[in-house]
């Protein structure tokens, strides 16, 4: 969870306030919020003697901002992230089998292998025990918290 709040962070961080999309060439002005250079371009078009920052209001005598190259590359690596994330998302609730092509809802205890209906029934895991894959998630995950409690303490 803690990374998908990280990644919301870094999203905000990396979006425009003025059309709520990823930064495109990103532009700093002096009271330091960020824009598109194209958001910031056109919300000063008309403007002559005061910009002010479409964020905080502040009035500025010259129409003055700088290129943020580094904001750039943050903003490629929020967009990679949040890819990356929505495509192991959709991979984790459409697991198939490769072998029957069926989802995979099942998990054998003594093999640790997560299976398909047809799967589960196969000579490779008659006699195993087979529950459901979220129950042996739930079943994991307290024997793993358990397993690092004592590392922690072990630790400090």
């Amino acid at each position: 969870m803690e990374f998908v709040t990280a990644l919301a962070d870094l999203q905000g961080e990396c979006s425009c306030p003025i059309c709520l999309d990823y930064l495109k060439d990103p532009v700093t002005i002096n009271c330091g919020h960020n824009f598109c250079f194209d958001c910031l371009d056109l919300s000063w078009k008309d403007l002559n003697d005061a910009f002010p920052c479409p964020v905080c209001r502040f009035w500025f005598p010259e129409r003055k901002f700088r290129r943020n190259p580094q904001l750039c590359n943050l903003t490629e690596i929020a967009k990679l992230l949040q890819i990356r994330r929505s495509k192991r998302k959709r991979q984790e609730e459409n697991a198939l089998c490769e072998k029957y092509n069926q989802f995979l809802t099942l998990f054998c205890v003594k093999n640790l292998q997560i299976l398909c209906t047809q799967c589960s029934f196969s000579a490779g895991h008659q006699r195993h025990y087979i529950c459901p894959i979220k129950k042996a998630a739930t079943y994991h995950r307290k024997i793993l918290k358990s397993s690092i409690e004592p590392l922690k303490t072990n630790v400090e």
